[in-house]
């Protein structure tokens, strides 16, 4: 799928289902406090039968007249995920092949830019090659916010921490010295710049783009569904800090609101790119027509 916004910007699944109620996600998000809201009736984001939340991973990838970036790498295969029976140990994954589809080969990309480093969005950093991980994108610099790297690290050490990611998923390309670590404001290429938008996590960021016509943020997890547009109040139960998290988000749609620009969130299901607009005090969303 082609998304609108400047450069050509096109999405390419590993996952996409309804996934958890929406309390599993978003705490406050309760069965009568999800029921008041406009998205609760919406069949794109919601399986209104079930109450599930319909969620995409997909990476974004940006072609600009110089790179190839593709922006989060989803969740991935053969990685040892527990906590989550439909990632654990995957074997029917399909992102190679959607890549292709896409008429592209990993080596053909320049740069994959991790928002942050969660386990769903570094899977396909690496893949499984002869019993050892190897960068699944052998060409590219692996661009990530120097702070994520410091707190993704630390959290590492912890042997309760939830997820094994940084063993298979990120040291695999630190030893490939494939890792370029940059500060939140890094500039690609002009009109390819970082924004830090911390909260979610400290080193969370989000992609600007902007080619002197259109502009697009590429925000990963800064929202996660479109119901934190319209409660920007609500954060996940997977966020660092959940009142940054919010503070963030509230700011980000509000210097957003109502000027056109292109919203592109990690997992929002199809048609995934929005345009905010003002909803009496607070915020909803146009959606693209693709």
């Amino acid at each position: 799928m082609r998304l609108p916004g400047p450069f050509v910007i096109t999405r390419v699944v590993d996952l996409f289902h309804p996934f958890r109620e929406p309390q599993f996600l978003l705490p406050d998000a309760t069965p009568e406090a999800f029921a008041q809201t406009r998205v609760s009736k919406d069949a794109r984001f919601v399986d209104v039968a079930n109450c599930k939340l319909i969620m995409s991973f997909h990476s974004l990838i940006v072609r600009t007249p110089r790179h190839l970036i593709l922006v989060d790498t989803c969740v991935g295969n053969h990685k040892e995920r527990p906590a989550l029976p439909e990632w654990h140990r995957r074997t029917d994954g399909d992102y190679l092949r959607n890549l292709a589809a896409a008429g592209l080969a990993p080596e053909d990309i320049t740069h994959v830019l991790c928002t942050h480093l969660h386990a769903d969005h570094v899977g396909w950093n690496t893949r499984l090659l002869d019993g050892r991980w190897v960068p699944t994108f052998p060409n590219a610099t692996y661009v990530i916010h120097r702070a994520e790297f410091a707190h993704a690290a630390q959290a590492a050490r912890d042997p309760a921490a939830r997820h094994a990611s940084w063993e298979d998923s990120i040291q695999p390309v630190i030893d490939a010295r494939q890792v370029l670590l940059v500060d939140g404001d890094h500039e690609i290429e002009p009109g390819v710049r970082l924004m830090p938008a911390p909260g979610h996590t400290p080193g969370n960021i989000v992609l600007v783009l902007d080619d002197g016509r259109q502009r697009a943020y590429l925000v990963g997890d800064t929202i996660h569904h479109p119901v934190q547009i319209e409660r920007p109040h609500w954060s996940s139960r997977f966020c660092f800090d959940p009142v940054l998290s919010a503070q963030t988000r509230a700011r980000f749609l509000g210097q957003v609101v109502d000027t056109g620009v292109w919203v592109i969130p990690a997992h929002f299901a199809p048609p995934c790119a929005v345009q905010v607009v003002a909803d009496g005090p607070g915020f909803w969303f146009k959606t693209a027509a693709v």
